[in-house]
């Protein structure tokens, strides 16, 4: 497992863990990290869901709905950030979507 993969399993374990995070998505890559992720398709046996386009950690999350959806996306900012950071992973933003509101 690379260090990315580690980081990235590091992310979704903390954003899962935030209340009110239901499901975490795989985020649509931009063109940079597409051709990133397809190089690195043959070495990986799973793919991580947040994606990391030079240096924007991007997140799609589902809420369940006990917390109201901007506070549960603030706080998985909040979370990826940290593990990101605890990583050494340098960020210049983390962008968390909210996909499906439970």
């Amino acid at each position: 497992m690379s260090a990315h993969d580690e980081t990235f399993a590091a992310v979704e374990e903390a954003v899962l863990a935030v209340p009110g995070v239901a499901d975490l998505y795989r985020a649509r890559p931009t063109l940079g990290s597409t051709v990133s992720a397809a190089k690195n398709l043959a070495t990986r046996s799973t793919i991580a869901r947040v994606v990391l386009d030079d240096d924007v950690l991007r997140i799609v999350i589902g809420t369940d709905g006990s917390v109201p959806a901007p506070e549960t996306a603030r706080a998985a900012h909040v979370a990826a950030l940290a593990a990101a950071t605890a990583h050494g992973l340098p960020l210049s933003r983390v962008d968390v979507r909210v996909a499906r509101v439970g």
